[in-house]
């Protein structure tokens, strides 16, 4: 049965790498550079794993386009993320039977077994990257995966990362003007009330102590899931006569007035914050005024996971609308 999903617009951020940085190109080199053995990793998923939290779990550049067809415009593939684990906890007795409860038994799995936690399919054309996040996997890993990759294969310098941007517009569709002001909604939507309430505590007892104990408002960021790229974008924007001030609404002052937040830092700042938390709605419209680049599409499935096929047609179909219709700058020559 066919899945609603949404396909995120991001974009390479190319400040700060090589000129010309193509993020395509580089990740089909890489890909097609020998690894461990003498193959190339394009041969071998074993060679893609990387151990990104450094906790046993492994993520994956599983299942790829077609290297045929990576001398043309487009690269697609799922990144998967797997946890070891060798006991599960299930009833396997059938819920159709007549009982009057179910028996939860631990069951040991194969050690060869590794449990999915998620997956992420993304499509690249150049710089442009369309991508399906999963409940797990979101576009932070997709982000630290590729940073690991191209510096293993030496398509970038340590130091450099990947920094996939968000597109913003104004809630008209028209381009985003610098905006004055940012509102994040403080609480992740983490669809249990007791959960709910337990975040917004701990969320407004941080910015409580960074306004009582001299903390600035960067901190105020970082509990909010800012990194420090972002943070650091948004200093630069500050005069030297100026400061910026926040309580959960973002802004900068120089003497009296506010600064604007140039769109840039915008695409940045807010790009891996889940819509969600910027009350963003199916729409993409938000109630101050933001629309974050973005379409829903249906994607068949296998069982109850996304076809990775179909999921990457979708991401490419979703490229092409943006391009036709003039919001974004993407040919695929």
């Amino acid at each position: 049965m066919p899945k609603a999903v949404t396909v995120q617009y991001r974009h390479l951020k190319t400040k700060d790498l090589q000129d010309g940085a193509d993020l395509k190109s580089m990740v089909v080199e890489a890909l097609r550079r020998q690894g461990a053995g003498g193959k190339a990793l394009v041969e071998s998923a074993r060679l893609r794993k990387i151990d990104l939290d450094q906790d046993g779990s492994i993520v994956i550049l599983n299942k790829l386009s077609d290297p045929g067809s990576w001398d043309g415009p487009l690269f697609a593939a799922q990144l998967i993320h797997l946890e070891a684990g060798t006991e599960v906890q299930a009833v396997t007795q059938s819920l159709e039977e007549d009982t009057t409860e179910f028996l939860l038994e631990n069951l040991q799995l194969d050690a060869k077994t590794s449990i999915l936690k998620g997956a992420l399919y993304f499509a690249v054309v150049k710089n442009h990257v369309g991508i399906i996040e999963g409940q797990s996997v979101k576009g932070r890993t997709l982000e630290r995966y590729l940073t690991r990759l191209l510096q293993d294969a030496d398509e970038m310098e340590p130091g450099q990362a990947i920094i996939l941007n968000g597109r913003f517009a104004a809630a008209d569709g028209k381009e985003l003007a610098s905006s004055t002001e940012v509102t994040v909604r403080a609480a992740p939507n983490m669809g249990r009330d007791a959960e709910l309430a337990r975040a917004q505590e701990v969320l407004e007892r941080e910015a409580a102590r960074a306004r009582e104990e001299g903390h600035t408002v960067f901190d105020v960021l970082r509990t909010l899931g800012w990194n420090e790229d972002a943070i650091g974008s948004l200093k630069e924007e500050i005069p030297d006569d100026g400061w910026i001030e926040g309580f959960f609404r973002v802004f900068i002052k120089s003497k009296k007035r506010r600064k604007p937040i140039s769109r840039a830092t915008i695409d940045e700042a807010l790009r891996n914050i889940d819509p969600a938390d910027l009350g963003l709605r199916g729409d993409g419209i938000e109630k101050g005024g933001l629309v974050k680049l973005s379409l829903s599409r249906s994607v068949a499935t296998i069982g109850q996971l996304l076809d990775p096929s179909d999921a990457m047609i979708q991401i490419v179909n979703a490229l092409k609308e943006w391009a036709a219709q003039g919001k974004i700058d993407c040919t695929f020559d």
